[in-house]
């Protein structure tokens, strides 16, 4: 039954990344048919990026609520909402408003499946499954572009998107008891291994307050800075600085999601033998290779090979993150901190990469490999603050 449900949740992981890269690749065709400027796709990212973290900072009293299954079904109908509304709008402030479910939805299913295949999966599984978001993600544009024949298509391509969701929620609920039965037999495990363990219902100030947690919240946050700026603004460097053409350059930044896809393959087996630390240390090493490869070097078929180390090295970092923090803070605090860590990482998603655009705009783009670099140096030192800091809560757990 366990098998049956984590069958379920790749699935689930799939519809994560679906409206993920729907604003992306549907922009120009929505901005020219709605009239408006290109720059505003910059208000409806911020727009769900904080309906995302304000979900997540509320995932740890949502499952208390209404339990794991309970905020996942929640959730999904959201994101159905959403890109119903997006395919209905007429206006760019209706897409603004269809932005808050799809945010909020987002953010909750994302933490909460996030703990939940931690506590209950091993690692292998949490690598893979965010490999089956990027397949998502890329799927997504590749849908709505068979309906972009002309400037409207894109309410078609939402649409589309929408039914998809809606499918994978009826799925969900009709395999309400898998989850059920599937719960009864972790619970049967736990009473075997140790007494059952219950989340704490602390508040987000307390989450705060567990040793070593302000260091995790930190390094999560720089990783994903480096993950999000490396992407964000690897085609811009090569383009304006190094004169590659728009086309190479959207190629060979492909690269880099290609890059951590395939990584997470190969950690996902990898980590049958490897800690969750070690995993992060080696990703880390990996991704200086790769960076310092880019800082001495700004040749332009060179720098391809850099972004691809770079990719691989990011690729276990995160999964193995997630699935270090029943370890790292115990079982009955994940929950709380798995809301926290979520927070920040769409926090790091608009700060840090924006920052970096006006700094390489007024400066030159190519200090990017230099900036992730120090980034880099940043995240390392933070997890091996955490594993100091919580060495006593491993020892008593």
């Amino acid at each position: 039954m366990t098998t049956l449900l984590l069958a379920l949740i790749y699935l689930i992981f799939v519809s994560l990344g679906l409206p993920d890269s729907l604003v992306a690749s549907s922009w120009p065709a929505i901005s020219q048919s709605l009239n408006i400027p290109v720059d505003y796709q910059g208000i409806l990212t911020f727009t769900i990026s904080i309906c995302t973290i304000i979900s997540s900072f509320l995932t740890m009293r949502l499952v208390n609520w209404l339990t794991s299954k309970g905020v996942i079904l929640l959730s999904i109908v959201l994101t159905v909402i959403g890109l119903f509304g997006i395919s209905f709008s007429s206006s760019f402030w209706l897409i603004i408003l269809s932005a808050i479910p799809l945010g909020l939805g987002a953010g909750a299913i994302d933490t909460t499946l996030n703990n939940y295949v931690a506590l209950n999966y091993k690692a292998i599984h949490l690598n893979w499954l965010h490999a089956f978001w990027g397949v998502g993600a890329s799927v997504s544009p590749l849908i709505v572009g068979i309906f972009l024949t002309d400037l409207n298509g894109w309410r078609n391509g939402a649409f589309c998107l929408a039914c998809i969701q809606a499918a994978i929620w009826l799925i969900c609920l009709i395999s309400i008891k898998v989850w059920k039965k599937a719960e009864i037999q972790f619970a049967e495990r736990d009473k075997e291994e140790s007494e059952e363990t219950k989340p704490n219902n602390l508040t987000l100030f307390q989450v705060f307050k567990l040793p070593g947690v302000i260091w995790a919240l930190i390094g999560f946050f720089c990783y994903i800075a480096i993950e999000q700026t490396t992407a964000n603004w690897f085609s811009s460097m090569v383009v304006f600085e190094l004169k590659v053409s728009e086309k190479d350059a959207a190629h060979r930044s492909s690269l880099f999601y290609i890059g951590i896809m395939v990584g997470r393959l190969i950690s996902g087996v990898v980590s049958l033998k490897i800690s969750d630390k070690n995993l992060i240390r080696i990703g880390e090493g990996i991704i200086a290779v790769g960076l310092i490869l880019l800082c001495f070097t700004f040749n332009v078929y060179i720098m391809p090979v850099g972004l691809v180390i770079v990719g691989l090295g990011c690729a276990p970092i995160y999964p193995a993150i997630i699935h270090a923090t029943p370890t790292r803070f115990t079982k009955e605090n994940s929950q709380g901190v798995m809301s926290l860590q979520m927070g920040f990482a769409y926090i790091a998603n608009i700060t840090i990469s924006p920052f970096f655009g006006i700094v390489g705009e007024n400066t030159t783009f190519l200090i990017l490999p230099y900036v992730i670099l120090g980034i880099v140096v940043i995240s390392a030192l933070c997890n091996e603050m955490v594993l100091q800091r919580t060495k006593k809560l491993r020892v008593n757990n």
